[in-house]
């Protein structure tokens, strides 16, 4: 996935030249999830030129927490986390090194897509479209919650999800277990129960505390549930755009 030198080959009748950049065509550097390639391909005395940027889908960006904050973070009672996010209330605590709320970029380099695309890959089954928010409610694949101004919430010891949770809203969760990646664009509470999340999660929130795990929770970090969330996604590279040049 790095820029590499042309690769050159013979294709039947003709020739071809391909190179990779790490650029765009103005020079501009991209993000790592893209890349553009040129090709030229020559039959006889026809030559044409064509350039593609191409899009890496579901990386997982390198996710190294079990919790990621964009705001303060409190954690009180029993509460069990791992990794320890250490005693800083505030942390962001991913090897890129970027405030969720500074550069929602964030959300790509993990997921290979927008959240606009993500909307709209949950609005396909099997995936899950909630239009708002939910209580109890099944959570699979790739589920969206529409959840303002509403708070959802999961309270039933027995449930039980799995995959990519997206909440557009605040969400409460007091018992059940998820494995997967848990992204809440507004705020989180943790507690009272014993709920589990096994994978990581993502609070993308501004207000003066945004995150609260009290009670008996337990937030693992883990590998497995975070590559089978990602497998929703399928794997590959997509074509974003192309041009003849």
């Amino acid at each position: 996935w790095e820029a590499y030198n042309p690769i050159n080959d013979t294709l039947e009748a003709g020739t071809y030249t391909a190179t990779i950049f790490d650029t765009d065509s103005s020079g501009a550097d991209l993000p790592a999830t893209k890349r553009r390639v040129r090709s030229i391909g020559t039959v006889g005395e026809i030559s044409k030129t064509v350039e593609v940027i191409l899009r890496k889908s579901a990386t997982g960006g390198g996710i190294t927490s079990a919790l990621t904050a964009g705001g303060s973070i409190t954690v009180t009672g029993s509460a069990d986390i791992e990794p320890d996010p250490g005693p800083e209330d505030t942390f962001y605590d991913f090897e890129l090194g970027e405030d969720p709320n500074d550069d929602l970029s964030l959300f790509e380099e993990i997921f290979g897509v927008t959240k606009d695309e993500m909307k709209a890959i949950a609005q396909n089954p099997p995936n899950i479209y909630y239009n708002s928010a939910i209580n109890n409610d099944i959570v699979e694949n790739i589920t969206w919650v529409d959840g303002t101004p509403d708070q959802s919430q999961i309270t039933t010891s027995t449930w039980a999800g799995s995959g990519i949770w997206i909440v557009n809203g605040d969400l409460k969760i007091t018992g059940g277990t998820f494995d997967g990646i848990l992204w809440v664009i507004g705020s989180l509470y943790l507690g009272a129960g014993n709920p589990v999340i096994r994978g990581s999660v993502f609070v993308e929130c501004a207000t003066e505390v945004d995150t609260t795990v009290t009670g008996n929770v337990t937030l693992e970090l883990n590998q497995g549930a975070i590559d089978g969330a990602l497998g929703n996604l399928g794997i590959g590279v997509i074509v974003e755009s192309w041009q003849e040049v």
